[in-house]
């Protein structure tokens, strides 16, 4: 075979290895988008009916009150929101930085982000939940929360 046959053939097997490899990377996030829609719409109807799954109560029975279980969870959908968005490359480090700041400032979104952050922390499967741990976390500290749940540093605590 000449050359030109040949770097036409290798042309089309990089071609299809591409475009195969962009298939498969358009169905994973796909299916991912799905997922988080779908836990969008759980914690939709947890958040309006907290009672129908105490999960946070049920989880943290020594540091969740029953009426805390809704805003919990509310503050739980934004900490999700965020992850996605820095996975996806929605959000930048510098606007996740912004928003931690502030979401920290909220007594209750502190307290969600002591009670999950070491399991967030041990089940990060890539580098932007790193990212997204670490940013979170460094405004957590900002904010005073080790000092302010002391409780939730010494004990293995749940991702929710």
């Amino acid at each position: 075979m000449n050359r030109s046959v040949l770097a036409l053939i290798a042309t089309v097997a990089v071609a299809a290895a591409v475009h195969t490899t962009q298939r498969h990377l358009q169905h994973r996030q796909l299916l991912e988008l799905e997922m988080h829609k779908a836990h969008g719409r759980m914690l939709e109807v947890a958040t309006t009916h907290p009672d129908l799954d105490p999960i946070w109560v049920r989880n943290h029975p020594d540091h969740v009150k029953e009426d805390e279980s809704g805003p919990l969870l509310m503050r739980q959908w934004w900490l999700q929101f965020w992850r996605t968005g820095i996975n996806l490359g929605v959000h930048t480090p510098a606007v996740l930085r912004q928003v931690a700041k502030g979401f920290m400032k909220d007594p209750t979104g502190l307290k969600a982000w002591a009670l999950t952050r070491h399991g967030r922390g041990s089940q990060a499967r890539n580098r932007h939940d790193r990212a997204y741990v670490a940013l979170l976390n460094a405004a957590f500290e900002e904010a005073g929360g080790p000092s302010q749940y002391p409780e939730c540093e010494l004990e293995p605590i749940s991702a929710l």
